[in-house]
């Protein structure tokens, strides 16, 4: 054989071997792959059909509408905005937060047979927690959490407004307005759902307590209520938690998706410090305390947090759904979700994917944003005190402590380059010095403002049949039965676990159960409405889903025993 045959022979025997052993792996892959999309069924109560009149009532009944609105404009109007610098306790100034009497004055004046049927306890002040009292007592309490605060409007924004913000204008499709995603929807929708009930005589066997905090946008500090309910109920006395929050409805890759948030990132308040001896302007340093300042800011954005694909966090089964059940979604995209586990470079493209999405690539890494700056007191003296305050959500792989060792690490590298000393200090500990002070200046890295990632809810259970069926029967068969329903029907919503890149006050609530939903029904998430900012607004027709959702998931839970 000459040298040229044995070439094209070895040749073809390398590749031919190279396609037994793709063929081998890749029947092996077929047979190993274990469906993990924790898919549902409808889940309804045993009312349905009993109750199905109120239910077209709350969807499509006109006045119904105009009243409903009424309530949640009225409720908007009734400023309840909170501040980072709000009094400390509501001993220290009654009359700010007499703000949330007034609130709740409203809500007794609009839901007297709420009233009527359920017990109100204020804890600190203004924390309200109504108890519905179930017939039976065995049962484990269903609890259902929101807030009454807003986040606030800046004067500076309003010009931006189209509608005045506390105005709660309404344009026949659309209601604008502080608060009407974030989140007065969700609370005024769960005491008309509640009211919708009482109206047909339920009685619930299933003690049902609701919990409204009011500081919930400033990191709820103030609020009580958790350890109220401790105290009277007991450590995991609930049967389920439901909060703001998840994704409603979304759409990737051409399929629907709705994602109850199933775990919660932590979250880090960092300040950073800076002293430098102060002087006059016309000698500067070659950089102020202000310039080291930037130096380090533009470090910390340009070294940031890793990202991961792992079944640790909930985000992973989000898109194990979606590849084995969407039937557009990109092939390869498709095979590299469902090999991620397997393949690094399979995780490294599905994590590439993500993190070209400035809306998604925070789902699965920690965030890092620069908030604000203090410095310098007037333009002919060199500034001696900066401040740096940066805001994390931690990432499900990672923890409080490595959050802030990775911005130690760049802190560290910026005073060495300067000379300057360096000290951490975590709340209620004294600070640690890494590097000793010096007459350039020093660095202070401390924080009082931090939790740790959230326990995971367990997502294969009867928990999560229930509330994730609930979603697909209300979705699939009360709202767009010509959409799901018949020979023509669309591919089925998937519902999945998931998380949302913020927080809620559900963190205060960790003792009480380990099932906790963050779900807030409706066509549209809280980014696409601008919480939080200028314009924001809701679908009114979300509104009306909130109130359907929780009059049938009220009932499920109803039914069965713990």
């Amino acid at each position: 054989m000459n040298f040229q045959a044995y070439v094209s022979l070895w040749a073809a025997c390398f590749v031919g071997g190279l396609l037994v052993l793709y063929t081998i792996y890749s029947a092996k892959e077929a047979v190993d792959y274990m469906p993990q999309c924790p898919m549902v069924e409808p889940y309804r109560p045993s009312t349905y059909l009993a109750n199905s009149q109120v239910i077209d009532t709350i969807l499509h009944d006109h006045e119904f509408r105009n009243q409903s609105l009424v309530k949640l404009q009225n409720a908007i109007r009734i400023k309840t905005e909170t501040h980072d610098d709000d009094p400390a306790t509501v001993e220290d100034d009654p009359e700010y937060w007499s703000k949330f009497d007034i609130f709740e004055s409203y809500l007794r004046s609009t839901f007297p047979l709420f009233y009527q049927n359920t017990e109100l306890h204020k804890v600190n002040h203004h924390g309200l927690v109504y108890i519905w009292r179930g017939t039976n007592t065995t049962l484990k309490p269903l609890l259902l959490m929101g807030h009454q605060d807003t986040s606030p409007v800046p004067e500076s924004t309003l010009p931006l407004w189209t509608y005045p913000p506390f105005e709660a204008h309404y344009n026949g499709t659309h209601l604008f307005g502080r608060g009407s995603s974030d989140c007065k929807n969700l609370v005024i929708g769960y005491f008309e759902a509640a009211e919708e009930l009482m109206k047909t005589g339920f009685i619930p066997r299933r003690t049902v307590v609701f919990s409204f905090g009011f500081d919930e946008e400033v990191s709820g500090v103030r609020n009580r209520n958790a350890q109220w309910l401790e105290q009277k109920f007991g450590s995991k006395s609930m049967y389920a938690i439901c909060d703001e929050g998840g994704v409603s409805l979304t759409t990737l890759d051409g399929t629907t998706m709705a994602v109850p948030g199933t775990g919660e990132k932590g979250f880090l308040n960092l300040w950073i410090d800076l002293k430098t001896p102060g002087g006059h302007s016309s000698v500067p340093p070659d950089h102020t305390s202000l310039g080291v300042m930037a130096d380090l800011m533009v470090k910390i954005e340009n070294d940031p947090f890793p990202s991961y694909f792992t079944p640790q966090n909930p985000t992973y089964y989000q898109y194990v759904c979606l590849a084995e059940n969407s039937a557009t979604i990109d092939k390869e995209l498709k095979k590299n979700i469902l090999s991620s586990q397997a393949s690094p470079l399979s995780n490294k493209k599905v994590r590439e994917y993500i993190e070209s999405s400035r809306w998604l690539k925070y789902y699965i890494k920690t965030s890092q944003a620069l908030d604000v700056i203090h410095g310098g007191s007037k333009s002919n003296a060199l500034p001696e005190f900066v401040q740096l305050t940066i805001n994390s959500r931690v990432a499900i792989e990672e923890s409080i402590h490595s959050a802030l060792e990775k911005y130690l690490r760049n802190v560290k590298n910026v005073a060495q380059k300067y000379d300057f000393g360096l000290s951490y200090q975590l709340k209620n500990e004294p600070a640690v010095e890494i590097f000793p002070p010096t007459p350039q200046g020093d660095f202070l890295v401390h924080t009082d403002e931090y939790f740790d990632v959230a326990p995971l809810t367990p997502i294969n259970d009867n928990h999560w049949k229930i509330f994730a069926g609930n979603i697909k029967h209300v979705y699939e068969e009360l709202i767009w039965p010509d959409i799901y329903q018949g020979p023509n029907a669309h591919n089925p919503i998937i519902v999945s676990p998931g998380i949302a890149p913020g927080n809620t006050d559900t963190k205060y609530y960790w003792n009480l159960s380990d099932h906790i939903y963050r779900y807030r029904p409706g066509e549209y998430t809280s980014v696409e409405t601008s919480a939080h900012g200028v314009n924001e607004w809701i679908k009114f027709d979300s509104h009306l889903q909130i109130i359907v959702f929780y009059f049938q998931y009220i009932q499920s839970v109803d039914e069965i025993d713990d």
